[in-house]
Formats: C-alpha cells, sequence, structure tokens
C-alpha cells in the first residue's frame, strides 16, 4: 500500500546549530542523558561546543483521540512558546521544531531548546534552596515577575492549564535581578466564558498549591496584588482569593 509521507520542520538555530538540529532526522538522532520519559514523549539532554540543549521528542500527537483529531501537544507546545514570546513573556531559545505524518497522521515530532544558562525551576529551588526564598528583594521579583506574567496571558484572554512551579524557571545569571522564563505549556489556548473564567482561578490554584507550602500568607497575598495590579484588597477581590484556595477542594 503506498504510504504518503510529509515532514514540517522550522530550523531557527544558529550557524554552529545546524549540522545537529537542522533536520528533523538529524535531531532525532542526537543522544543525552535521558531527563523525563512518558507515554507519548520524552525529553534528554544533549551537551556540545559548550552549549546544552533539551530534545523533546514526541511518539503520538497526544493521549486517546488527540492521537488522531485536532492540535497535538508537540504543536500546542511549540506554538504557546511563540505566543509568550510575541507576549513579551520570555522563554528558552527555541532552536528548531516540527514534526512528520504518514498518510496524514502523527508519526513522529520533536521541539529542541537551548538551556537557559544558570537556571532552575522555581519548584528545585524551593526543595533544594528553600533558603532563597528568604532573601525579600529576590523573593519579591520573582513574585513580581510571575503574577504580571500570568496577568498578562489571562488579559489576553490566553489559560495555562498547567501553570505549576516546576513549569517556571529562574535564571541565576545575576543573583541580584533573577529572571523568570515560562516553559512546557503544551495544553494552553485562548478561551472564552466559563471557560476562561476557570481557567483563571486554576491557573492562579496550580501556583498556590506550592505557594501555600513554602510562602507565607502575606507573601502570598501580596502576589496576588501584583497580579490584579491593587494596592487595596477590594470584596470582589476576596471572593476570587476564596476561589482559588478552595479550587482543588472542590472539584
Amino acid at each position: 500500500m503506498f504510504q504518503k509521507s510529509h515532514t514540517h520542520w522550522i530550523f531557527w538555530g544558529q550557524e554552529n546549530e545546524k549540522h545537529t538540529f537542522s533536520t528533523l532526522e538529524s535531531s532525532l538522532g542526537t543522544k543525552g542523558a535521558m531527563l523525563s520519559k512518558g507515554p507519548i514523549s520524552y525529553v534528554h539532554r544533549v551537551d556540545q561546543q559548550n552549549a546544552t540543549y533539551y530534545v523533546k521528542i514526541y511518539s503520538r500527537n497526544g493521549k486517546g483521540l488527540r492521537h488522531y483529531f485536532g492540535r497535538g501537544r508537540l504543536q500546542g507546545e511549540w506554538e504557546n512558546l511563540l505566543y509568550f514570546s510575541k507576549l513579551g513573556i520570555p522563554t528558552p531559545r527555541i532552536v528548531a521544531y516540527g514534526h512528520s505524518r504518514r498518510n496524514g497522521l502523527f508519526r513522529i515530532g520533536a521541539l529542541i531548546t537551548a538551556e537557559v544558562p544558570d537556571s532552575a525551576d522555581l519548584l528545585t529551588l524551593a526543595r533544594s534552596h528553600p533558603e532563597m526564598f528568604l532573601k525579600r528583594s529576590w523573593l519579591k521579583s520573582i513574585l513580581r515577575q510571575t503574577a504580571e506574567y500570568t496577568s498578562r496571558l489571562h488579559r489576553h484572554g490566553f489559560i495555562h492549564w498547567d501553570l505549576k512551579w516546576r513549569n517556571i524557571l529562574v535564571s541565576q545569571k545575576n543573583s541580584d535581578h533573577p529572571e523568570i522564563y515560562f516553559f512546557d505549556c503544551p495544553l494552553g489556548k485562548t478561551r472564552r466564558g466559563w471557560l476562561r473564567k476557570r481557567g483563571v482561578i486554576k491557573d492562579l490554584a496550580c501556583l498556590d498549591k506550592v505557594g501555600k507550602k513554602v510562602l507565607s500568607r502575606s507573601q502570598r497575598l501580596s502576589f496576588f496584588k501584583y497580579y490584579a495590579g491593587i494596592d487595596k484588597v477590594t470584596t470582589e477581590h476576596k471572593k476570587q482569593i476564596l476561589q482559588i484556595v478552595n479550587f482543588f477542594t472542590e472539584e
């Protein structure tokens, strides 16, 4: 039976990265330390020429019927990173992305991003370096940036759906001025109506799920004020805060 294959691949890297990542085939052939592995994708780290890259390879378009219909997780991931950048929200540098289809069905794909130097995700920092969260200026910067970027997404009607501490990178290149990066968002998209309102609460509740274990009540309230762009909490704000705090207990 005749099978028609089509490969969509976009290389955005630098000249010295062409040899490794200019095609899907060369990217799939890279070797490195395995960082995570799931039912539809896995990530390994590639070190070369004094640089580090993260190669995320998808063997399926998504779970269940998502494998056959609609926008897949890989496409959602690269489109959302590009959207974040468009809104001025920092993300890891995209080197290349794309996929291969056979007879119209997803076969395999990959997303390659460059490492953010001297960075770690927020959850890892909370577990391995809790002393960082005792530095008031450092923590204030982290809370402000995370709140502002989250608010910016929500103002544009975009819901992340998986806005967890492990999906937020913190660059310590300049320890006095940490920088926040958003990454790993395959499910996020613009929503309207009830889904948008619920999504906003869920995103904030996801952040607070770890926040309530690491931050004080006043620090969590400061985050909400940064997010809402307010100095004083009103009755309506208090209702929203209650929805955030109780979100996972009411599901």
